[in-house]
């Protein structure tokens, strides 16, 4: 299993950064009603918008009187490199230090019902936060000259020009038609400014619609450093430094955090039993776990049409379809090599949240995440949501993908809301007072027996030190 090939869920990005914003994504759900909320894996929704916000910048580069072009070249038969060279011009002046400008992004044209979710990321209206396009701006702080990127797992590859900056447009297989996923790129290069764009667009944008969004993007230079318009973005330094990083230790960093020794899981709690958060004067208990074929246990005015998908006309939750995937590379493309179907289940706890101490609590945060772990040889094996299982010797798929809604570990359904968007806070817990949340996932029948619930509200599929030391809540059945 290769942990960076995601994608048919959203674009890659360096594992670092991933967790710090799946973090605050999870934290942050936006919704105003007690239903399911489907989710990409590792927050999906808003990963190119998001990662350059987190990213700190470089600002000087050496300029020279060279012309750039952006080109794309072939690596075996499904491969491409796009990379920027440079022409001599016959003068060669590259110690000359120059400030890339801060710049304000200007989107001319966006297809009907199209709206800006956030910065850098506009999906259509009716299907907000799963699909349209996202936006990155890498600043070229080491020369135009160095940026390169190779994609693999290629079935259309084409050289475009917008506005007279050049442009690549690169797509790969789309597996799941029947869903929203990000299988098209579009790079162009604005070398006068020292910037490239790195656009992706999902299924439900076509290809002329994406070119033609990229042809009305304009990059316009600004003095302003800390304003609404001014964009966020990734320096390429940056980026290079935390993707050798990753190329270095994202293995042995990810076994870490997905297995540990059976001993670092010994504060797991059982059902029934009270133990205290990490919020001073909290006391939390999961009171009840029910498990259902139906969503008979949801209220029905809160379930969307995207559950409703899920179920028959009796309310039953149908099967999950697996699909078992030979992944792409320079000399193939994705394809599903079989596919098989297995009955979901509704998993429906209430937690308590006792406030125990002599003062009144405010906006207290909640999140439930239930984790899927095995038991191994005295070691504990936690699922990173990539892979609903692992390939053995002689298979030919190297990726088993759960289409169904038991593919996403986050907390789907809550009925308890508060804070300034009215998402998954507690307002007011008065001393001895106790307030009980309703939470629900889509788990797979033949999940039920390794599930585990974490209610550490940094969320994240990982075996972190503050859900180890909060505790997990042992739901197998």
């Amino acid at each position: 299993m290769r942990l960076d090939d995601l994608k048919y869920e959203f674009p890659k990005m360096p594992k670092e950064m991933k967790e710090m914003i799946e973090r605050e994504v999870e934290k942050q759900v936006k919704t105003e009603y007690p239903q399911f909320k489907k989710r990409k894996k590792l927050a999906g929704r808003t990963i190119a918008a998001s990662v350059a916000a987190v990213m700190i910048l470089g600002t000087t580069v050496y300029a020279g009187v060279r012309a750039y072009r952006l080109s794309q070249k072939p690596v075996g038969k499904y491969g491409v490199e796009v990379k920027i060279s440079k022409e001599d011009s016959g003068k060669d002046d590259l110690n000359v230090p120059m400030d890339i400008p801060n710049v304000k992004l200007n989107v001319g044209y966006l297809p009907e019902r199209m709206v800006k979710t956030e910065e850098g990321k506009y999906s259509y209206e009716d299907n907000l936060y799963k699909g349209g396009i996202s936006i990155l701006l890498y600043k070229m702080d080491t020369g135009d000259e160095t940026f390169e990127m190779q994609q693999e797992d290629v079935s259309l590859s084409e050289d475009f020009t917008v506005n007279g900056y050049e442009g690549v447009y690169l797509e790969s297989p789309d597996l799941y038609e029947a869903e929203t996923s990000f299988h098209k790129r579009i790079y162009v290069a604005y070398t006068d400014l020292h910037y490239v764009m790195e656009m992706y667009a999902a299924s439900d944008v076509s290809k002329e619609e994406a070119v033609k969004i990229a042809e009305g993007i304009q990059l316009v230079p600004t003095d302003e450093k800390e304003n609404e318009a001014v964009v966020s973005t990734c320096s390429w330094s940056e980026y290079q430094e935390q993707k050798a990083l990753d190329s270095k230790n994202e293995p042995a960093d990810f076994a870490m955090q997905s297995i540990v020794a059976e001993e670092k899981m010994e504060n797991t709690h059982t059902v029934g039993e009270s133990f205290f958060a990490a919020k001073e004067g909290l006391s939390l208990k999961v009171k009840e776990v029910q498990v259902s074929d139906d969503i008979s246990l949801l209220n029905s005015e809160f379930v969307d049409e995207e559950l409703r998908g899920q179920t028959d006309e009796n309310g039953r939750l149908l099967p999950a379809d697996i699909q078992y995937i030979k992944e792409g590379s320079t000399e193939s493309l994705s394809e599903v090599v079989k596919s098989r179907q297995v009955p979901q289940k509704l998993v429906y706890v209430t937690v308590e949240y006792t406030n125990v101490g002599e003062k009144e609590l405010s906006d207290v945060l909640f999140f439930g995440t239930l984790e899927r772990i095995t038991k191994k040889d005295g070691k504990m094996y936690l699922s990173n949501g990539i892979s609903y299982e692992e390939p053995e010797e002689g298979d030919t798929w190297t990726v088993a993908s759960n289409r169904g809604l038991s593919s996403f570990f986050d907390m789907y359904y809550y009925d308890v809301f508060g804070g300034e968007r009215h998402n998954n806070y507690i307002e007011s817990i008065k001393p001895g007072e106790t307030v009980a949340v309703h939470m629900g996932w889509i788990v797979t029948e033949e999940e039920l027996g390794n599930l585990y619930l974490s209610l550490d509200t940094h969320g994240g599929l990982e075996f972190s030190d503050s859900a180890l030391a909060l505790g997990y809540v042992d739901l197998r059945q």
